[in-house]
C-alpha cells in the first residue's frame, strides 16, 4: 500500500468514527429539554389512559373435572383415569364456550342485556396445565355483570359437559367474586411507556440535529477535517471592538473637558 491510499483510508476512517463522548456530552446538554419531553408524554398517557380509554373488569370462576366412576370408586383411580381426564380438558372447556352454554346461562342464570354472541366475545376458558382445572374468564366494562356472568357460565358449563360427554361431572370450586379493580387499562404501566416514548424521541431529535451540524465549532474539530495541525485562533473582535469604542469616546469626552477648562 503506497502512501497515498494510506491517508485517503485513513481519511475514510476518521469521517466515519463518532465520538461517543461527544454524544454524550450533546445528550447532556440537552437533558433538561429531554426530560421535560419525556415528562410531558408521560401525563399525556396517563390522561389519555384514564379520560379516554374505557376500563375494564374481570372475573374469574375455577370448575373441576372428573368422571362418575371416578367419584364412586376414588381409590381404584390409576393415572391412566387421570391422564385421560386432562386430555378430555379441552374438549370441555370447547363445550363451555359454546352458543348453546351462553343461552343456557342466560336463561338459567338471569343474565338481562345480552345476546349469547356478546357473552362468546367477552367469556375465555384457560387450562390449569396438567390437572383437570380450568378457568372462565370474564371480562368487561361493567363490574357487577362479569362476576355475575362468570358465574352463571360456570354453572351452565356444567349441565352442558354432562349433557355431550357420557359419565362426566364438572364442579364450579371457585365461584367469581366482583372485581374491586379494573383489569385494563393499566395507567401507571401506560404512563411510563409514554414517559420512554418520549425521552426516546427527544434524544433521536437531539442526536438528528447533532449529526446535521456541520459547523466547525472547536480548534479539534477543524484538526480533523484539515488532517493538519492549528497555528493560531483568532479570537472574537465583537468584544475588542466593543471596548475600543468605549475607550475612544472617554478619551475624546476627556480632551474636551481640557480644551473647555483651559478656556475658562
Amino acid at each position: 500500500m503506497n502512501p497515498e491510499e494510506k491517508d485517503i483510508e485513513l481519511e475514510e476512517e476518521g469521517s466515519t468514527s463518532i465520538d461517543l463522548m461527544e454524544i454524550f456530552a450533546a445528550l447532556r446538554s440537552k437533558l433538561a429539554w429531554i426530560l421535560a419531553a419525556a415528562l410531558f408524554c408521560g401525563a399525556v398517557a396517563y390522561a389519555v389512559s384514564c379520560f379516554l380509554i374505557r376500563p375494564m373488569y374481570a372475573a374469574q370462576a375455577i370448575m373441576v373435572v372428573n368422571n362418575k366412576n371416578s367419584n364412586a370408586y376414588a381409590e381404584s383411580i390409576n393415572q391412566n383415569q387421570i391422564n385421560t381426564i386432562v386430555k378430555l380438558v379441552p374438549t370441555y372447556q370447547a363445550i363451555v364456550s359454546t352458543k348453546s352454554a351462553m343461552k343456557r346461562a342466560i336463561d338459567e342464570g338471569g343474565i338481562a342485556g345480552y345476546t349469547p354472541e356478546e357473552l362468546l366475545d367477552m367469556v375465555s376458558t384457560q387450562l390449569v396445565e396438567d390437572t383437570g382445572i380450568f378457568a372462565i374468564t370474564v371480562r368487561g366494562p361493567e363490574q357487577y355483570d362479569v362476576a355475575d356472568i362468570a358465574n352463571a357460565v360456570a354453572q351452565s358449563g356444567t349441565s352442558e359437559i354432562a349433557k355431550y360427554i357420557e359419565g362426566a361431572t364438572a364442579t364450579v370450586v371457585d365461584r367469581a367474586i366482583v372485581p374491586m379493580r379494573q383489569s385494563s387499562p393499566n395507567n401507571k404501566r401506560n404512563a411510563l411507556i409514554g414517559f420512554l416514548i418520549g425521552g426516546v424521541l427527544s434524544s433521536a431529535v437531539v442526536l438528528a440535529i447533532y449529526f446535521m451540524d456541520t459547523r466547525l465549532k472547536k480548534a479539534e474539530d477543524f484538526a480533523k477535517v484539515m488532517d493538519a495541525p492549528v497555528l493560531g485562533v483568532v479570537q472574537s473582535m465583537k468584544g475588542f471592538g466593543e471596548t475600543a469604542g468605549e475607550d475612544g469616546a472617554n478619551k475624546n469626552g476627556a480632551n474636551r473637558n481640557k480644551k473647555s477648562g483651559g478656556k475658562g
